[in-house]
């Protein structure tokens, strides 16, 4: 979730919740000059995917795993997901109801699903996992507040009673950290360290075979899943840390997709080598910096406001992120332009008020002109520390010397987004399902407000807009959040995403292509097959 939730930088940028939040990349999936169009697809066969680390765990709930994520898009099954082209579809529910009041959404789902295991899935497992996900504080718990009580009338039924209406729960539902888990497995057991957590047992469309730490993780195709069954026989998960390896190997023929964050200096060659298949699409994802207003130097305002004075986010555009990106100035992103607030906005560099702001704050220049030193921890995935690079510069014109400190990912997690002890850092990820998305990472109860940041009247704003069905009536507390979050500047954004999406060509049926974009989430490789 802090990438992505990179909770998807490395989809936005390698594969990719409402409808109207832009539109399908552009990418084709027509059988090349003697392909198979005609014929259809073929099944059978190995696909291997990058990632750039081990997931922590398996428990697709428990907490945010980024190296996890694409995993458990295909062991695992949600209620309803988000597909490629931000739109809201159907998974283990196959419809939907919201009562005339909005205080109960009913789910009526699939029948004769099963798990893994063969012991037969319900509306019991359902209750379960949100259930335990609420009671267990996991990772979209804090999303989940509108929620009263869950109800089961019969096995295929699920009842949500709200306490209010609940414009962004659907959106959360199918986004992160909402994958349906097993009752039979994990009640009476501590969810954090059942033994499923190492050998999960899902719904989904693949099966968990084995995960050799360090190398690889192997699925294979559930030739009982419930839907449409895939037509590969394995997926493998290849672990490449380092995304220039990653690169070549893509290059070289050894990835059939590219899976992790490239570099950016490739996209042009993504788009135009024959080899491949890749498109572009802009993505309610951004790039910003995250101030701890907690404790630390930036518990200040003053120094976050000059910080905010001192990025030059055309450099790191262009140095960092390689012209691959849009410069990002409003406090939510620009695709929800229904309830976006484009007068109050952060400001454009100016080294003398921000060297002014660090004055008020109290502190003095050294002989160097520094005010101070700041540690800014990143994790190793690309381009954050490109961005970080250019940051540090930026940020040494103003005063502030800034100590780089790069991290592993699973290093990044616990120090930062665990214990919430750091300075500031750097993030992306998604932004959504709608501007109800703002409510998890700036609200006081926010699963993703790792600023440790707390604005009430944020709260409030935030709750009302969500507890509002007509856009027009719920734009205005949007709006107001986002001038509220301008003043107060937890975080300071720097550019919108865009992504490019690379994989070989003749993969047929990938997550982005016209004949799945609909039906797949995020890395789901139900529908890939390949022709050759």
């Amino acid at each position: 979730m802090k990438k992505l939730a990179s909770m998807v930088c490395v989809l936005l940028l390698s594969v990719g919740l409402l409808a109207g939040c832009g539109g399908a990349p552009n990418d084709s999936s027509a059988a090349p000059a003697g392909g198979t169009a005609e014929t259809g697809p073929k099944k059978g066969g190995t696909i291997i995917v990058g990632l750039n680390g081990d997931p922590t765990t398996y428990n697709p709930d428990f907490k945010g795993d980024d190296n996890g994520f694409a995993i458990y898009q295909n062991i695992f099954n949600r209620l309803y997901k988000i597909n490629n082209k931000q739109e809201i579809v159907p998974d283990l529910a196959e419809s939907y109801a919201l009562s005339s009041d909005g205080k109960e959404l009913t789910f009526h789902l699939h029948k004769n699903v099963k798990w893994h295991d063969g012991k037969p899935f319900s509306s019991a497992d359902v209750k379960f996992t949100y259930d335990t996900i609420i009671k267990e504080k996991g990772q979209i718990s804090g999303s989940l507040s509108s929620i009263q009580e869950i109800t089961t009338p019969d096995d295929n039924t699920v009842v949500f009673k709200l306490k209010q209406n609940d414009s962004a729960l659907l959106g959360y539902l199918s986004w992160y950290g909402c994958f349906i888990m097993p009752k039979h497995l994990y009640e009476g057991t501590d969810w954090g360290t059942n033994p499923a957590n190492q050998k999960p047992v899902g719904t989904g469309p693949f099966k968990f075979v084995e995960h050799q730490k360090g190398v690889s993780i192997t699925l294979e195709r559930n030739d009982e899943y419930w839907g449409d069954v895939p037509y590969l026989d394995r997926v493998v998960f290849s672990i490449m840390s380092d995304s220039n390896t990653a690169t070549q190997a893509l290059y070289n023929g050894q990835l059939d997709f590219l899976g992790i964050e490239p570099p950016l200096a490739e996209a042009e060659r993504f788009m135009s080598d024959p080899q491949l298949k890749a498109g572009k699409q802009n993505w309610p994802s951004r790039f910003h910096v995250a101030f701890n207003v907690s404790e630390g130097p930036f518990a200040n305002l003053k120094l976050r406001e000059a910080v905010a004075y001192g990025i030059n986010r055309d450099e790191v555009i262009k140095k960092a992120l390689k012209g691959v990106g849009l410069s990002a100035k409003t406090a939510m992103t620009p695709l929800y332009q229904w309830a976006l607030n484009s007068t109050d906005v952060y400001p454009d560099r100016n080294v003398e008020k921000a060297k002014k702001l660090m004055e008020d704050a109290g502190y003095k220049a050294d002989s160097k002109g520094m005010y101070l030193t700041a540690t800014l921890d990143v994790f190793n995935s690309e381009p954050f520390p490109d961005i970080a690079t250019v940051l540090k510069d930026n940020l040494k014109d103003i005063g502030i010397d800034v100590k780089i400190n790069v991290m592993e990912g699973a290093a990044w997690d616990e120090k930062v987004w665990n214990n919430k002890n750091y300075e500031f850092t750097l993030l992306s990820g998604y932004q959504g399902p709608d501007p109800g998305g703002l409510y998890g990472r700036f609200a006081s109860e926010g699963t993703m407000n790792i600023m440790k940041y707390s604005n009430p009247k944020l709260d409030e704003n935030l709750k009302k807009g969500a507890a509002l069905v007509k856009e027009e009536e719920r734009a205005p507390f949007y709006k107001e959040a986002q001038k509220l979050l301008v003043a107060d500047k937890p975080m300071v954004p720097i550019a919108e995403q865009i992504g490019v999406v690379p994989y070989q060509a003749y993969i047929m049926g990938a997550p982005t292509s016209p004949e799945a974009i609909q039906k797949t989430g995020f890395t789901e490789f139900t529908y890939v097959w390949i022709n050759k």
